[in-house]
């Protein structure tokens, strides 16, 4: 009997061990790093829809990987990497300028969470498909996000019982929101709630704010105000505020003076993801320019920029060949970053398959052939709210490309119940004292925040008050 029960307990930790964490996707030794984490990270491949493959990096918490909640982060775009997101907002280590090294990040948010950093869809970062057909949608972004996501979670059996988050930030407004709503139906994965940092929640909201944002942060003056206010506005207004994108369906006068604002915020030389820092590399032409040195054609725009290009039937870019075009973020210089992820000993520690492209921010192939099904969250949004999923929307406040008084009005547009009195929230500053955080709107078991002095990306600019407001919505706790 005692034969028996020793034969037993071995096939058992033999079955354990094979529905263990992968260890061919363990990373044993990252250049760069010049001191042992302590927690495990595991890099590899998560099968999607087809022949689409698409990278995975993943962090243990480094406090209880058993008990800590998993939480997925995508960056957005459409077709920019979560690695970007990795190395320069909450990943464990920051890369540094000289494309080699890397730092730890005292604000990493596995210190509370184990982290996924997915890049999707196929065709972004190292995520690929062998057919090498990267035209895409919401939806199908959405499937293929899910399938991995169910993949992760037969690689990684022992974190299924886990709760589950879904985050992300700019288009990730879009991702986050369409993949909950598919995750929501799969009762294997244990989906708490979401978050979404300065996030595309609603098209034209986002439009609308953006105009009032401009003029009242001193983008355009009182003549121009008026100008735009007369054109767009009459019998506008019945939401409270004008529906400059209605006024411009009428009126070509008021759809000039709209563009001229889009024009502005995107490309005169403003950072538009944080209107109070430098331009990186200094004021150019930020729509489209040939870049003699890398005999390219560059467009510093994220992806979804590409449809307000192509909308306006802007001639130019459907003249290019996609392989002579290059996406880049405007005003951020990201090129350490790019150059430590295409070293061949990086791409080796990640178990980076041969398949994959180079890496690169965002990938113009995505971004060009994207389809958008929707122009709102409303609905998604409304479905997690009913199955009382917990929702933090925040926006860094200097943010243009995704303000958040568009957000703030989107949230306000939900009609959650309990709506409480907005206020500021504080953080414990690095000298130790009580500093104002932002301001932060409660519903029940929704909310909205603000990060004062924040842009586009909240955690590279606040760091210390990213986390705070991280752990205060994982750990649930009051702002």
């Amino acid at each position: 009997m005692a034969v028996t029960l020793a034969l037993c307990l071995a096939a058992l930790s033999a079955v354990t061990v094979v529905l263990s964490a992968p260890s061919e996707d363990l990373i044993t030794d990252l250049p760069g790093l010049t001191w042992k984490p302590n927690f495990e990270q595991y890099s590899g491949y998560l099968n999607g829809v087809g022949t689409k493959r698409l990278h995975y990096w993943f962090v243990q918490s480094s406090s209880n990987p058993k008990t800590d909640p998993v939480v997925l982060w995508m960056n957005g775009g459409p077709g920019c990497s979560s690695l970007h997101g990795f190395l320069t907002e909450h990943g464990p280590f920051r890369a540094q300028p000289d494309g080699e090294s890397l730092l730890p990040n005292p604000f990493a948010w596995n210190q509370v969470a184990n982290m996924i950093y997915l890049e999707a869809p196929a065709g972004v970062g190292f995520s690929y498909s062998q057919d090498r057909n990267y035209s895409t949608d919401d939806d199908d972004v959405a499937r293929n996000n899910h399938l991995a996501l169910q993949d992760f979670f037969k690689k990684f059996p022992e974190y299924s019982s886990n709760d589950f988050y879904i985050s992300g930030e700019s288009y990730g407004g879009i991702y986050v929101p369409t993949l909950a709503s598919l995750v929501l139906d799969d009762h294997s994965i244990k989906l708490k709630g979401f978050v979404v940092g300065n996030g595309l929640s609603d098209d034209n909201m986002n439009d609308n704010s953006i105009v009032y944002f401009a003029y009242f942060h001193g983008l355009i003056g009182d003549e121009d105000w008026n100008n735009i206010y007369t054109s767009c506005c009459s019998g506008n207004t019945s939401k409270g505020y004008c529906d400059f994108v209605a006024g411009s369906a009428k009126s070509s006068k008021c759809a000039s003076e709209l563009s001229q604002v889009q024009i502005l915020v995107w490309s005169s030389g403003l950072n538009v993801y944080n209107l109070y820092a430098d331009c990186a590399g200094g004021v150019r032409d930020l729509m489209l320019h040939y870049d003699e040195d890398r005999n390219k054609f560059v467009t510093s725009n994220f992806g979804w920029l590409f449809m307000f290009l192509k909308n306006k039937n802007y001639e130019k870019l459907s003249e290019i060949p996609l392989s002579k075009l290059e996406s880049t973020p405007p005003c951020v210089n990201d090129s350490y970053v790019v150059k430590y992820l295409n070293s061949a000993p990086v791409k080796s520690a990640l178990h980076i398959s041969n398949d994959a492209g180079d890496w690169d921010v965002c990938s113009s192939i995505v971004g060009a052939g994207y389809q958008r099904n929707y122009n709102t969250m409303g609905p998604q949004y409304q479905k997690a709210i009913s199955r009382k999923m917990r929702i933090l929307v925040y926006n860094g406040d200097v943010d243009m490309a995704c303000n958040f008084l568009g957000d703030e009005w989107f949230v306000d547009s939900l009609h959650v119940s309990n709506p409480q009195e907005r206020r500021k929230w504080y953080y414990k500053a690095q000298d130790g004292t009580k500093q104002v955080g932002g301001f932060v709107k409660v519903f029940d078991r929704v909310a909205f925040l603000t990060v004062r002095g924040a842009g586009h990306m909240v955690p590279t600019d606040r760091p210390r008050q990213a986390l705070e407001m991280f752990v205060n919505y994982i750990q649930n706790t009051p702002f």
